[in-house]
């Protein structure tokens, strides 16, 4: 009989909705309490597209996620390397461009490297429009850095 009683105890307890029990709703308030802007540039490396769709994603998440706590996203991506053939009208995977025009909408800078497209031999004129020529990405993030962006380095 003491067994019962237990176990219907430890039921009623295993069944209590309060919020007590519930899950803690994960938040970054310890990493941006006190701000009210934040400012990072993207150093975009991605080979393939679905990596480029993984990242875009991420990216327009953490947009997302600052402004709902309460901080003002200033973003900058950057993109060098061989994945910058994956901009061009020829190759841009739909829902990458889709996620492109999004971050856009937003504020986001989007930008290229031209000494990335000379290296991996892709023309100026093949970029989607929605994406800015830059003469060097190296010259953006050491600007960026200069006035207070965070770098994010993506591969």
């Amino acid at each position: 009989m003491f067994a019962r009683i237990i176990i219907l105890l430890i039921l009623a307890v295993v069944s209590c909705h309060d919020p007590l029990f519930a899950a803690q709703k994960p938040d970054d308030h310890d990493a941006l309490a006190g701000l009210k802007k934040a400012s990072v540039i993207f150093d975009v490396r991605v080979p393939d597209h679905e990596k480029l769709v993984f990242n875009l994603k991420l990216i327009n998440e953490t947009f997302d996620g600052l402004v709902a706590q309460g901080v003002k996203p200033k973003m900058v991506v950057s993109f060098r390397g061989p994945g910058v053939k994956l901009l061009t009208a020829a190759e841009i995977d739909e829902d990458a461009l889709e996620l492109i025009r999004e971050l856009k909408k937003k504020g986001v800078r989007i930008e290229v490297c031209s000494v990335a497209l000379r290296v991996f031999k892709v023309e100026q004129a093949a970029i989607i429009p929605e994406v800015r020529l830059v003469a060097n990405v190296f010259n953006s993030f050491i600007g960026y850095q200069n006035k207070g962006y965070a770098l994010i380095a993506i591969n």
